[in-house]
């Protein structure tokens, strides 16, 4: 990889990586922020099964009554902690749409970056997997986060300027969902070193794809 490939991977990743979340529960910090920091080095730790609402609790310095003031249970500490995470990373997964998306090089340091964050980010990757086991919740929300994720894109990327609710782009909306899908899949499986997603050929597979997308014409409804 050029030099200047590899800042422009490094600079993509570095808006990615830089997490919102404390994870020290003993700074000093309102009750819920404190759950939340306790809550997130207890999964990754021990994972999602192995923590209880008494030991996030307990390491935050509170209450049960002051930790169901706050969330339901586990599992919407949990989907708070996934918010954040998918925030945080949202900048990197739209800054394709501000580089040359049409650049065979750029978009495949593009999913490389977003690969490389993934594995920084694969403790909290696993609580989310093992949580999407027990908690449907965990699906809807997933599946909520890529659809707003396209309609990021869609401001930036004409392909990806779609409306579901169509019926002559909705195909093409599908396709694009999936891509999608399929691009931020890998990259957890990657992290996790899961399947065919550790191969470096996956990189450039769904770089291909991401290209093949973007460069067809779709019709437009009348």
């Amino acid at each position: 990889m050029a030099i200047g490939q590899r800042r422009g991977e490094d600079a993509l990743l570095a808006r990615r990586t830089a997490s919102p979340l404390d994870t020290n529960p003993r700074r000093k910090k309102g009750s819920r922020e404190r759950l939340l920091a306790a809550a997130a080095t207890a999964f990754c730790e021990r994972g999602y099964f192995g923590v209880s609402v008494e030991d996030i609790a307990s390491a935050a310095g509170v209450s049960r009554m002051t930790f169901y003031r706050h969330f339901n249970g586990k599992a919407s500490v949990a989907a708070e902690l996934f918010r954040i995470n998918t925030g945080s990373a949202m900048p990197l997964l739209l800054s394709i749409g501000e580089a040359d998306f049409r650049d065979a090089a750029t978009v495949r340091d593009w999913i490389a970056a977003l690969f490389a964050s993934d594995r920084a980010s694969r403790q909290l990757l696993r609580v989310f997997t093992q949580a999407s086991v027990s908690e449907p919740s965990f699906t809807t929300t997933a599946h909520r986060f890529i659809d707003n994720l396209l309609l990021g894109l869609g401001r930036t990327i004409p392909a990806f300027a779609l409306a579901p609710d169509k019926p002559g782009e909705r195909r093409r909306w599908v396709e694009a969902w999936l891509l999608i899908y399929e691009i931020l899949d890998q990259s957890n499986h990657a992290a996790l070193e899961s399947g065919v997603a550790t191969d470096p050929l996956t990189i450039d597979i769904l770089a291909d794809r991401f290209l093949a997308f973007t460069r067809v014409c779709f019709p437009i409804a009348t």
